[in-house]
């Protein structure tokens, strides 16, 4: 699902007043400002005031926050299944055992605000997600992203390996680099980028990634080329 002109659907809390728009001033009334009755875009409180008008909806039609991520609500049918709806900025997933009852909230959000049903969710946050129904397996993947990244770093062509670290590669403080030279040339290295690709990567869906990406952070003030 995926919210039409979210922020605009955020009701203020304080009075806001704005010049009149460009084409749309009242005539003979050049000199007056319209009072905002909605949030705007470019607004600082506009993000706040969307996501606590959705708030109040989804819990006034049964959902409850995790406590672990407010982002991630639940709602508990009478059967015992859960429906699980995690909501970022303007993007929705919606998931569930019983499709009528999904079918009843999805109904419920279009007649609360102006959204999209998009059908089944196949990227969310740049991640892809696939389905291997007879195995009732549901994988998630960042190929795109991951091309995106070997193509920045000049390794499109690299060669894959089996293992995210090889005995072979032993790291240690003792190759940063001394001279001042030196340390110039690499800075021109974008090490910090990478390894922050590399976490992104690790923390969404590849965390066989963990322990390298550890192990070359320790290096980032003072990279050096074995680095």
């Amino acid at each position: 699902m995926d919210v039409t002109i979210a922020f605009l659907h955020g009701s203020l809390e304080e009075d806001l007043y704005m010049e009149q728009p460009k084409g749309f001033e009242a005539k003979g009334k050049i000199d007056l400002v319209c009072k905002l009755k909605k949030s705007l875009y470019g607004l600082k409180q506009s993000p706040r005031c969307w996501n606590k008008r959705f708030d109040d909806f989804i819990n006034k039609i049964g959902f409850m926050s995790s406590l672990y991520d407010p982002c991630v609500c639940y709602k508990k049918l009478t059967n015992g299944s859960l429906i699980y709806l995690l909501l970022y900025v303007d993007d929705m997933l919606l998931a569930g055992k019983n499709l009528t009852k999904l079918n009843e909230i999805k109904e419920q959000l279009k007649n609360e605000f102006e959204m999209k049903d998009l059908g089944s969710a196949k990227r969310i946050l740049g991640m892809e997600i696939t389905r291997q129904r007879s195995i009732r397996g549901l994988f998630l993947s960042q190929k795109q992203y991951t091309k995106k990244v070997l193509a920045k770093f000049n390794m499109a062509n690299a060669k894959a390996v089996s293992t995210p670290v090889g005995q072979q590669f032993k790291l240690s403080a003792k190759d940063s680099p001394n001279e001042s030279t030196e340390r110039q040339a690499m800075s021109n290295v974008p090490y910090s980028n990478a390894i922050g690709s590399l976490i992104h990567l690790m923390v969404c869906t590849r965390h066989d990634l963990a322990y390298n990406s550890s192990l070359v952070s320790r290096y980032m003030k003072n990279p050096g080329r074995n680095h």
